[in-house]
């Protein structure tokens, strides 16, 4: 059939725009073919990834503290194990590594021997977790010292990764009693690690940890200086496990060469920060980035590293511009342990064992109880105070055992001293615990057992602040406690004195 100019002209036309759009197509089939080109085949030969995961400051947490206020209860390790288990799925090479402070409270030292005893089992139970969750270093932290050096060491033969500290050394001859560093592959790169505990830790501390053998603790700054440069010439990547205060920790960063991260406890005036602010959560010295996340295994730190060989320091991707060519770059978030989130069941199993067995007193083996006889508890009071006891009983005092027994935790030395009368004073055993149920009048007032006897010369004194803030302090509750404005709400109705 015979065309028209028209007809040939619209033709010619119309496979001069379709031929580039064919010619794309095979050059794409071609490339899912294998022929990818050089350029794009060279980045991907020269990027490694890694999703690096991290924990700080997890102070012998297992679970969720039950205290009501707080607004997201989150943590928990059997949660914690089950993000894990999912993030492996998606993440193929996956390093875990602890920031130290781990297996102990900063008040557990206080502790009573009968109560020591649940602490140790507790930190079994937390590196029996760090073992099935793959964890492969931890850093040795001051509070990891609190019940002795010779526990942390059991600990370690118990633990199927390594306890990390450069400078803790015998005092004697300046041996380390840890490991200091630890060299992990993991696709395909090495990174070496190395730990460093605070070193003001005070004296009678390290004596008081192993007294046989006192401890002492070399410069952190120092003891960088001489070992990142041999992990530098070892490794691909160097990351830092520092519990020092945050000035000390800026400092590493600006003067020693060669750290690419740190993990960062963000220790200021003395205090762990539990809750770290968004703005803090990454600050970049020099050429290292400090990291750094919530304590009580509330919310894990992660990195998602592209890594590349020679293409330090990392930059973040958290920004619109692109990343500056032949850099290592990363994305940072925070995971949070959600109330939502699965927990694992072998995790969830463990905990569950513990808490049954948190009642494991031998009673015949119980210290005396020499104040037992001062406690009068609310039974007592209610003989005259009927008005007063009929208010009690409708606020939430009157039921802070019932909200550990809604948990589980009502027998956990962690947890039952803000929601009983008088533990370690007036009973320890569980069942013992009856008449002592509950945040009573005495938790309030404090002990007057002549009062009964003689009203008149041995009145109760008035409530005090601080018997309030013993309880219903930030750490536990998560907000400021103001005892003008919350008082009235437990505030019995007033008696008239004689």
């Amino acid at each position: 059939m015979k065309r028209s100019a028209p007809q040939i002209i619209t033709v010619a036309i119309l496979l001069m725009m379709v031929y580039p759009a064919l010619v794309g197509n095979r050059h794409q089939a071609s490339a899912e073919l294998g022929s990818t080109p050089a350029p794009m085949k060279q980045l991907q030969d020269a990027s490694k990834n890694l999703f690096l995961v991290f924990s700080i400051n997890n102070i012998g947490y297992i679970d969720v503290c039950g205290c009501k206020r707080k607004k997201v209860r989150q943590g928990s390790i059997t949660r914690r194990a089950a993000y894990i288990g999912q993030a492996r799925y998606h993440h193929e090479n996956l390093l875990l590594i602890d920031g130290g402070n781990t297996l102990f409270g900063p008040d557990d030292g206080k502790k009573k021997d009968f109560e020591k005893k649940q602490l140790l089992s507790k930190a079994k139970l937390i590196i029996e977790s760090y073992n099935r969750m793959g964890y492969e270093a931890m850093l040795v932290g001051h509070h990891d010292l609190t019940l002795g050096l010779s526990a942390l060491l059991e600990f370690q033969k118990q633990a199927s990764f390594p306890l990390l500290s450069a400078n803790l050394v015998y005092a004697d001859d300046r041996k380390p009693v840890f490991p200091g560093t630890a060299i992990i592959e993991s696709g395909g790169l090495k990174i070496g690690v190395l730990g460093l505990t605070i070193d003001t830790i005070p004296s009678y501390f390290l004596e008081r940890a192993n007294p046989e053998r006192p401890l002492a603790l070399l410069n952190s700054i120092e003891t960088a200086k001489k070992l990142v440069p041999q992990l530098r010439e070892q490794c691909d990547m160097v990351v830092l496990l520092s519990a020092n205060h945050l000035d000390t920790n800026r400092q590493l960063a600006a003067e020693v060469d060669g750290i690419d991260l740190m993990l960062d406890p963000m220790i200021e005036l003395g205090n762990h920060k539990i809750w770290i602010d968004e703005e803090d959560s990454l600050e970049t010295i020099n050429n290292t980035l400090l990291a750094r996340t919530d304590s009580q295994g509330a919310r894990l730190g992660t990195l998602d590293i592209d890594w590349i060989e020679g293409g330090g320091p990392m930059v973040t991707l958290s920004v619109e511009e692109a990343p500056p060519a032949g850099r290592s770059t990363y994305w940072y978030e925070r995971a949070s342990m959600e109330p939502h989130l699965l927990e694992d069941p072998e995790i969830l199993q463990m905990v569950d064992a513990f808490r049954r067995n948190a009642e494991f007193l031998d009673i015949e083996k119980l210290p005396p109880l020499h104040n037992k006889d001062k406690y009068l508890t609310a039974t007592t009071c209610s003989v005259c105070h009927v008005e007063q006891t009929e208010f009690w009983q409708k606020t939430k005092h009157a039921t802070a055992f019932a909200s550990l027994v809604e948990t589980g935790d009502q027998w956990r030395q962690d947890c039952i001293a803000c929601h009983v009368l008088g533990y370690g004073q007036a009973f320890i055993a569980p069942e013992d615990a009856e008449p002592y149920k509950n945040v009573q009048c005495e938790n309030c007032h404090g002990l007057n057992p002549d009062h009964p006897r003689d009203p008149v010369n041995h009145q109760w004194p008035s409530v005090k602040e601080t018997a309030c803030l013993v309880c219903h302090n930030k750490n536990q509750t998560l907000e400021d406690f103001v005892f003008i404005r919350k008082r009235p709400q437990v505030a019995c109705p007033l008696m008239p004195r004689n």
